[in-house]
């Protein structure tokens, strides 16, 4: 996803009444690389391809150990 495309969605969201967010990136220079065209090629397969549903599981179980409620 481009930073532009990333705004446009954090804008819809804000019109929608959203307001609270969990938010990661990960950034060319994370992974040592450089942030050109065989990066935003490589993004974009990241983007199509990966399974998020693990993260969303690990998001649940930190709020369940840790969040609100838990202290």
């Amino acid at each position: 996803m481009t930073i532009d495309e990333a705004i446009e969605n954090l804008k819809d969201a804000k019109k929608k009444g959203v307001k609270n967010i969990i938010l990661a990136w990960w950034a060319a220079d994370m992974f040592g690389r450089e942030d050109d065209e065989t990066w935003q090629n490589d993004a974009a397969v990241v983007d199509e391809h990966m399974d998020w549903s693990a993260t969303h599981d690990a998001i649940v179980d930190t709020i369940a150990l840790f969040g609100s409620g838990n202290e």
